[in-house]
C-alpha cells in the first residue's frame, strides 16, 4: 500500500539526523538559526513586544512540584506565538521562493528546546527538519492565476513548526505523520489579502504567531496520541484546497526528499521590507550614490523606479505611511530610509522617520513605473532607478536579483553585521558576539543552556527556562 504523503514526510522527520546531513547543510542552518534570532532580537526593541507580554503571563508554565508558575517561562505554545511574531514584525526576516520560513520554524524550535533537556545537534536537527517540510507544502501550492485571490503563507508555514516540534519531542514516524495531519486540519486561513495587500496593512500580517503555536500544539496532541486525518494532502479535497491553490505539484512535497534540501534557496534581507520591493531598494540608493548627492537638499528633478507592476500599485505605492505596519510594503518609505543613510530595523519605523517632512517630500517626489518586460524566474522581481539631476546630470542603475536573494546570496560578513546591529542595543556587544559563537558550534554542543541563557539576558520577554 502506497504511504500517505504525512507518513512520509513523518518518517523524514524521525529519520533525518545531523550526521548524514550535508555541511552545507547543516552551515546553512546556522546562518537561517542566526538571522531569525536577529530579528527577533530586533523586534524585542518594538512596541509590540509589550503587547504580546499578556501570552507569556496566561501561559506560565506550572513547577510539578510545589504547583506555583515558574517566573519568566512561558509554555512552548504561547511562546511560539510571541517568537514567531517579533521575527516576523521587522519584515527583515528570511525569504524564499514564497513566504518566511524561519519565522515559524526557528520560534517552535526554540521554544520547544527550552523545555527539552536537548543538544545542539538536535536543534538544528529540528531546523533542517523544519524548514525542508515547509518550504516542499510552500512550494507544492500552486496558483495558475497570476495573482491570486486567496493568500496565505502561515497557512503552510505551519508544517515548519510542526516538524520542528516533533523532531525535538522525538516524535517516531506515526506520530509525527499525525502531529502534520493535525497541523493541516488546524492550519490559519489564508488571509494576507487583507492583512497584507488590503487598503490597510496591519500587525496581523502574516499570521505566523498562530501557525507556529497551533504547530508546537500539533506535535504536543500528536505525542498524546491525538490523530489526525493522515490522507490530508491527497486527492481534489485535499490541502492545497483548503489553502486556496488551483492545484497542487505532489511531486515537490516528496521528491529528494532528505537528499535535496530546499534550506539552500532560502535567503537573507539587507532591507527591512518587503521582499517585492528590495531590488527597487537597492536599486535607488545605488543610483543616490552613484550621483554622490545629499538627498535632503533636493538638487534631483526626479527619480523613476522602475518595478515589477504590483509595486506600483497600494500598498506598495503609498508615500508617507502613516505607521510602521504599512511602511514594511511602502516602496517610497522603504527607498527614503535606505537613501538617506538609515540603518534597516527598528529605526526605519520610529516615529520620528515616519513623520520627517524632508524624506516625506523626497517620497513625494518618486515615480513609480510599472516594467513591461516579462521578468524570469531568476528576476522575478528586478528594478531600475533613473535619476536626473537639476544640472541635467542623469544616472541609472538596474538590479536583475537583489542582494540577500539564495541566488544572490549575502556574505556572511554581512549577516553578521545585520545581527549585531539587531542584538547588540537588547544584549550588548559582547553578548551578541558571544550569541554568534554558540550558534556556529552548536554541532559540538552537548546543551542549549549556553545560547538560551545568551537570550534572556538582558531583557525578560523572552519566554524561557
Amino acid at each position: 500500500m502506497t504511504a500517505f504523503i504525512t507518513q512520509t514526510l513523518g518518517s523524514y522527520i524521525a529519520e533525518e539526523a545531523l550526521a548524514r546531513a550535508p555541511r552545507d547543510v547543516i552551515d546553512k542552518a546556522k546562518l537561517c538559526l542566526l538571522d531569525s534570532l536577529g530579528c527577533l532580537f530586533g523586534g524585542h526593541q518594538l512596541p509590540i513586544a509589550g503587547m504580546l507580554e499578556v501570552l507569556r503571563a496566561d501561559g506560565e508554565v506550572v513547577a510539578p512540584s510545589s504547583g506555583t508558575p515558574v517566573s519568566g517561562c512561558a509554555a512552548p505554545a504561547a511562546a511560539a506565538f510571541v517568537k514567531a511574531t517579533l521575527i516576523n514584525a521587522l519584515d527583515f526576516d528570511d525569504i524564499y521562493e514564497k513566504g518566511h520560513p524561519g519565522a515559524t520554524v526557528i520560534a517552535a524550535a526554540l521554544s520547544v528546546a527550552e523545555h527539552t533537556k536537548c543538544s545542539g545537534t538536535e536543534l538544528l536537527e529540528a531546523v533542517i527538519t523544519g524548514y525542508e517540510v515547509s518550504c516542499r507544502v510552500g512550494i507544492s501550492l500552486a496558483h495558475i492565476q497570476p495573482r491570486k485571490a486567496i493568500h496565505g503563507h502561515g497557512t503552510w508555514q505551519i508544517f515548519g513548526a510542526a516538524a520542528a516540534a516533533a523532531k525535538l519531542m522525538r516524535l517516531d514516524a506515526g506520530r509525527a505523520a499525525h502531529a502534520i495531519a493535525i497541523a493541516a486540519a488546524n492550519a490559519p486561513v489564508a488571509s494576507v489579502m487583507k492583512t497584507v495587500y488590503g487598503d490597510t496593512p496591519s500587525m496581523a500580517k502574516n499570521n505566523f504567531g498562530m501557525a507556529a503555536q497551533m504547530g508546537v500544539l500539533a506535535a504536543r496532541l500528536a505525542a498524546a496520541d491525538y490523530e489526525g486525518p493522515l490522507d490530508v494532502f491527497e486527492g481534489e479535497t485535499g490541502f492545497w484546497r483548503m489553502a486556496g491553490a488551483d492545484e497542487c505539484r505532489f511531486d515537490r512535497l516528496t521528491s529528494g526528499l532528505g537528499g535535496a534540501y530546499e534550506i539552500f534557496r532560502v535567503g537573507f534581507k539587507p532591507f527591512s521590507c518587503c521582499r517585492l520591493i528590495q531590488s527597487s531598494v537597492q536599486a535607488s540608493r545605488d543610483v543616490v550614490r552613484m550621483a554622490s548627492i545629499d538627498p535632503a537638499e533636493c538638487l534631483h528633478a526626479k527619480l523613476v523606479v522602475t518595478a515589477p507592476p504590483i509595486v506600483c500599485e497600494p500598498p506598495f505605492s503609498e508615500a508617507r505611511p502613516r505607521h510602521m505596519w504599512a511602511a514594511q510594503f511602502s516602496a517610497p518609505h522603504a527607498v527614503a530610509m535606505a537613501v538617506f543613510g538609515v540603518e534597516p530595523g527598528p529605526d526605519w519605523f520610529v516615529d520620528d522617520w515616519l513623520n520627517d517632512e524632508i524624506t516625506g517630500r523626497f517620497q513625494d517626489s518618486i515615480e513609480l513605473r510599472p516594467h513591461t518586460i516579462h521578468a524570469s524566474p531568476q528576476s522575478v522581481h528586478a528594478a531600475s532607478a533613473y535619476l536626473q539631476l537639476r544640472d541635467g546630470q542623469s544616472f541609472e542603475r538596474h538590479v536583475d536579483v537583489a542582494e540577500g536573494e539564495a541566488s544572490n546570496p549575502m556574505q556572511k560578513s554581512a549577516l553578521e553585521a545585520k545581527f549585531l546591529r539587531l542584538a547588540s542595543p537588547v544584549v550588548g556587544d559582547s553578548g551578541a558576539c558571544q550569541t554568534i559563537d554558540n550558534v556556529y558550534s552548536l554541532d559540538k554542543a552537548g546543551s542549549l543552556r549556553p545560547l538560551l541563557r545568551l537570550l534572556v539576558s538582558g531583557y525578560r520577554q523572552i519566554p524561557a527556562c
